[in-house]
């Protein structure tokens, strides 16, 4: 009876074993650790940097307004006019 093909070049499971097995374990084991820790810590600093845009955005837009009150102040007072005069323009 002929031998199917291919079983003369089987491996068997202890050839491909590495004999340190352990070591590689332990390895792999302790640099999923560290990344784990250090993906924890760059999770915390990038929940600190969307606080601190939110902040930054909020002063920036509080700026912006101020800014443009100071415009609307210094062209009020270009023009000439009183301010019920400038209130009657925009009411009508």
């Amino acid at each position: 009876m002929p031998r199917p093909k291919g079983s003369r070049n089987k491996a068997t499971m202890q050839e491909n074993i590495p004999a340190n097995i352990d070591e590689l374990i332990a390895s792999v084991t302790a640099e999923i650790e560290g990344l784990s820790a250090s993906l924890k810590d760059k999770k915390t600093e990038l929940k600190k940097l969307r606080k601190d845009k939110i902040k930054a955005d909020k002063l920036l837009a509080e700026q912006q307004a101020e800014a443009d009150k100071l415009r609307i102040i210094e062209a009020v007072a270009a023009s000439g006019k009183s301010v019920e005069e400038i209130l009657q323009m925009l009411g009508n």
